[in-house]
């Protein structure tokens, strides 16, 4: 897992700026898992995606509402991060679309861990970080 990684690009370069560092990374390995899925793996990540009854079911969800589905399916932690590219690319969302709903959908994610690693660097200063510290760290244990 990656986590330690975001929590450290968070305290290196703040709020925002990590944020969004971190959301230009995780699109860019998403679409390299994509191409992989979509290009080299394809019959694999095509038995992947009728093996699961929930990448089954996002399948068939994005016929009717695509950009939908797939920011909500980025926003869920139900969907495997590697394996939903490596799926996706099986099927025949574009993928600029797919780029596009990946950033979107991880957005809130990397700005919560950027927050954390933020607040894990005041908490292990000389003040011991205030209460919005702590209150980052637990919601984080907490969810």
């Amino acid at each position: 897992t990656t986590t330690p990684l975001n929590f450290a690009v968070g305290a290196l370069y703040g709020i925002v700026p990590g944020a969004l560092l971190m959301d230009v990374a995780c699109t860019t390995g998403s679409v390299i898992n994509f191409l992989i899925g979509r290009y080299v793996a394809r019959d694999w990540a095509r038995r992947k995606l009728q093996e699961s009854p929930v990448l089954s079911a996002l399948e068939k969800a994005l016929n009717k509402r695509a950009f939908f589905m797939l920011t909500l399916a980025r926003l869920s932690p139900v969907f495997p991060f590697a394996m939903l590219g490596y799926a996706l690319g099986a099927t025949s969302v574009e993928l600029s679309l797919f780029a596009q709903t990946t950033f979107v959908g991880m957005l809130p994610g990397c700005f919560l861990y950027s927050w954390i690693g933020v607040s894990m660097q005041e908490m292990s200063g000389d003040g011991g970080g205030g209460w919005s510290s702590w209150l980052s760290i637990g919601m984080s244990v907490g969810s």
